[in-house]
């Protein structure tokens, strides 16, 4: 066996509970495991012990075996582990070590002195078999999470590891991407790599996984062959809190929004150095609607919102609020933008404290906050610290905060990059439930099965035009 974890227990240092209880199973060589389970559930802590990270640079308290071809992992440095496994985290940005892509993408190599026309020639193999040819030389800072999360998989790759080590790889990807990652995997797959793969997204595994491990409260509760996880219903898949293998199209956003609408952008230009970003882009949203935008990594979703919400100065066109033309200082005041990064958002020492962050503390206001954290089933971590929340629970927590200010217009970007099939549909019930109440909410994202249970109108930007999309897209 290539991974063999016996009876794993680890603990955080400064938790008071573990993170991993009890945990065994084994992997052999060529195989695809998928970890899966609800937010929280110890799917990411689960890859750190594979990869080593846990406890060798988390610290904590460890338990139990864990065999890595054969070796105590435990008495294997980090560096040694790393020439068996590749990793992709769940934030790319916190695995890149250069400012540019080309620079990130040969680091390993040059780490295992591969010779010049050794790295040229797998620089070109992976940038072409994850079609990121165009972002070689590029600024990583300038990039979209997308193309991050593309450099992150091609720099794990690169070296072709005998294990690849996924944590939510396709959180921040459009479609194509998407389709394109599991081509990739099912290519590396072939050529017998060994693939872990924690993700809520399960539609493009569903022909690539070997087996499926569900995860709860840091234990495994069900292990599932390739075959049995592909023939679970839909019904049971809701059950257990996942998303579906199989999502169903989604034909029914017919919704017109046009001139009346509440929120109109009308000609937008934006330019950065000497690059057009948006060029006279042109988009309605209305009051009591959900409209979501759409369209590959990198073609300006998030900045045309940004100047939408004020956090960003257009160079031409008119941004118009309930009839009235709003300077980018005033935008500020009507919306509330959640972004992707959700740590650069959370403040505060307890999420109660995050929610209720500048506004007084009323009976009132306290009575609401905790109606939301019960809406979002956050009423658990309450007293907790921001930062010591998963990533689907943080987007909770910034919706949570979101819907505390009150303000005409919502703008979520990729709300549900980390979050599972339950709390995913949680979500698209309380936007609903907000838009309903009158107000007017933008979303930002890639996922067709939020689109399809909240969203009134779809439209995709690409190639700088704004287009409404068919609906036979899903």
């Amino acid at each position: 066996m290539l991974i063999e974890l016996h009876d794993i227990s680890y603990k955080y240092a400064g938790a008071s509970d573990k993170s991993l209880k009890n945990v065994s199973f084994t992997m052999d060589k060529g195989e695809c495991i998928l970890l899966t389970g609800e937010s929280g559930c110890g799917k990411t802590t689960l890859t750190r012990i594979i990869n080593g990270l846990c406890p060798k640079f988390y610290g904590g308290t460890f338990s139990g075996s864990y065999l890595l071809d054969g070796k105590n992992a435990q008495e294997l440095e980090l560096d040694e582990i790393g020439k068996y496994i590749g990793n992709v985290f769940q934030d790319p940005r916190s695995q890149f070590f250069t400012s540019n892509v080309t620079d990130e993408i040969v680091l390993a190599m040059e780490n295992q002195n591969y010779t010049r026309e050794r790295m040229k020639c797998r620089l070109y193999e992976i940038s072409t078999l994850l079609g990121i040819e165009n972002l070689l030389e590029k600024d990583l800072l300038r990039l979209s999470s997308g193309e991050k999360q593309k450099v992150a998989v091609a720099a794990a790759c690169v070296t072709k590891p005998k294990i690849l080590v996924l944590d939510e790889p396709s959180a921040n990807l459009d479609a194509d991407s998407t389709r394109q990652l599991g081509e990739l995997l099912y290519r590396l797959k072939m050529q017998g790599m060994t693939i872990i793969i924690s993700e809520h997204r399960l539609e493009y595994l569903a022909d690539l996984i070997d087996k499926m491990v569900l995860m709860k409260n840091g234990e495994i509760i069900a292990v599932y062959s390739g075959e049995e996880a592909r023939h679970l219903s839909d019904d049971r898949l809701c059950e257990m809190g996942l998303r579906l293998f199989y999502p169903h199209d989604y034909q029914n956003i017919s919704t017109e929004i046009g001139a009346e609408s509440f929120l109109q952008m009308k000609h937008i230009v934006c330019k950065c150095r000497k690059a057009t970003i948006l060029d006279r882009i042109t988009l309605y949203a209305a009051k009591g609607k959900i409209l979501a935008i759409t369209g590959r990594n990198g073609t300006g979703k998030t900045t045309l919102c940004r100047i939408a919400a004020g956090l960003r100065k257009e160079n031409s066109g008119d941004v118009i609020i309930n009839g009235v033309h709003i300077r980018r200082q005033d935008r500020l005041k009507k919306c509330f933008f959640v972004g992707q990064d959700s740590d650069y958002q959370l403040y505060a020492p307890t999420v109660l404290d995050e929610i209720l962050l500048n506004r007084k503390k009323t009976p009132e206001t306290i009575r609401r906050a905790e109606q939301l954290l019960q809406q979002l089933d956050l009423s658990a971590f309450s007293e907790r610290h921001p930062a010591s929340l998963s990533g689907g629970q943080k987007q909770r927590v910034l919706l949570a905060v979101a819907v505390m200010w009150e303000r005409p217009v919502l703008i979520l970007d990729e709300p549900t990059s980390g979050l599972d099939g339950r709390h995913m549909r949680e979500m698209a019930s309380l936007l609903r439930k907000i838009a309903d109440d009158g107000m007017c909410i933008i979303l930002i994202t890639h996922d067709a099965e939020l689109i399809g249970n909240c969203a009134d109108a779809v439209y995709k930007l690409e190639c700088s035009c704004l287009e409404k999309m068919s609906k036979e897209v899903f």
